[in-house]
This record gives structure tokens, C-alpha cells and sequence, in this order.
């Protein structure tokens, strides 16, 4: 289960970096950056959530 996690989160970070650096066209994908961000958000609470309580 947290592997999967560090993966989407670590493709995600790349999608990012790319959009940033070599398309240079991240602000016309603020959208998915911050739904990206938000499911990151979700996932981590999630997580600690589950680390936490179980």
C-alpha cells in the first residue's frame, strides 16, 4: 500500500517538474496541479490516519 502511494507521488513530482522545465506551461494546468495536490493532501492524511490508529 505505500508503495503505491510513493510511486503516484513521485510521478506526480515528475509530471511537475516537466510542466515547470520543458513544456514551461504549468501555469495554463493549474487545475490539475491542484487537484494533484489535493489528492496528495488526502493520501498522506489518509496514511497517517491508518499509521496512527491501526
Amino acid at each position: 500500500m505505500g508503495w503505491v502511494a510513493i510511486g503516484l507521488t513521485i510521478v506526480f513530482i515528475g509530471w511537475i517538474l516537466y510542466r515547470l522545465f520543458i513544456k514551461k506551461d504549468l501555469s495554463k494546468n493549474l487545475n490539475n496541479l491542484y487537484f494533484g495536490l489535493f489528492f496528495v493532501a488526502i493520501w498522506v492524511s489518509y496514511y497517517f490516519f491508518i499509521v496512527t490508529f491501526f
